[in-house]
């Protein structure tokens, strides 16, 4: 019986050196592949990423710390997303990779900081032209991620509402937050307030519940605002703020998201 013990057990050590070895051997670095999800103006080799990600090859591939290797790239090289890093075995590397592009702009001393979707500080620039304003001033460098509530959610309630980024920057020329108070719970809510290219100023109540749903609403009545001027002034239809509000905690009834608007500080009655 201990003969067999002493087999089994050598057995296993055999498999545990022979899988030991492999992995220091055969799942090593030995190729780096780059796949670009997106059009890009800037290269990356891999060659670069190698070096700047302090990989080298022979490294062993199964203990390797991705998000390390992306936090080294994406501060590098401020306007590359990592995607992921895949691993295919037994020796390669592929980076999947996507060109960020700008939407925000923030204030920096006399300069503006390029903000991509997620926050990232991409560049310093001369101006905001292009890009949607924010309110305020930060003390970021190129290649940070800015913390900014509410930002990453507009972003995405664009998308969800069949809009493109493009159509956005058109559209939206800054972006800032207000506060108002829940008429039912008298309760302080932080909304977006939305500045159009054509002046007009719309508010977003409450940004943190049904953001998509608002934003929504807000499409549907600028297409349709213009016909009220058979009941309403023709400058106050042209010149009026559009407010954007949900019905839970309202004492509205009914759909999802409401609106009304404002001229000069007075509610307007349609």
């Amino acid at each position: 019986m201990k003969k067999k013990w002493i087999i089994a057990l050598s057995c296993v050590l055999v498999v545990v050196i022979t899988i030991i070895i492999l992995s220091f051997t055969l799942f090593t670095v030995q190729k780096v592949e780059i796949d670009m999800r997106t059009s890009a103006e800037n290269t990356y080799t891999s060659e670069e990423i190698l070096k700047t990600s302090n990989l080298s090859k022979g490294q062993n591939i199964m203990f390797l710390n991705k998000k390390e290797i992306t936090d080294k790239l994406e501060k590098s090289y401020p306007y590359m997303e990592v995607i992921n890093i895949e691993t295919k075995f037994p020796y390669t590397l592929v980076f999947h990779l996507a060109e960020r592009t700008g939407f925000y702009a923030i204030k920096s001393g006399d300069s503006f900081l390029k903000l991509d979707k997620d926050l990232k500080v991409l560049e310093d620039c001369d101006s905001a032209d292009g890009l949607i304003s924010l309110d305020g001033e930060f003390n970021l460098s190129v290649g940070d991620f800015a913390e900014i509530e509410g930002l990453k959610e507009f972003y995405d309630a664009v998308l969800s509402n069949n809009r493109t980024p493009e159509q956005a920057l058109s559209t939206f020329k800054s972006v800032e937050f207000f506060q108002s108070e829940n008429e039912i719970y008298h309760t302080n809510e932080m909304g977006l307030k939305l500045t159009l290219y054509s002046g007009r100023e719309v508010f977003l109540h409450n940004y943190s519940y049904l953001l998509e749903d608002k934003l929504a609403k807000f499409y549907a009545v600028l297409g349709e605002i213009y016909s009220l001027t058979n009941v309403l002034d023709e400058d106050v239809v042209k010149s009026s703020q559009i407010h954007i509000n949900n019905y839970i905690g309202s004492a509205q009834q009914g759909q999802t998201c409401y609106f009304y608007l404002t001229y000069q500080g007075e509610k307007v009655s349609i």
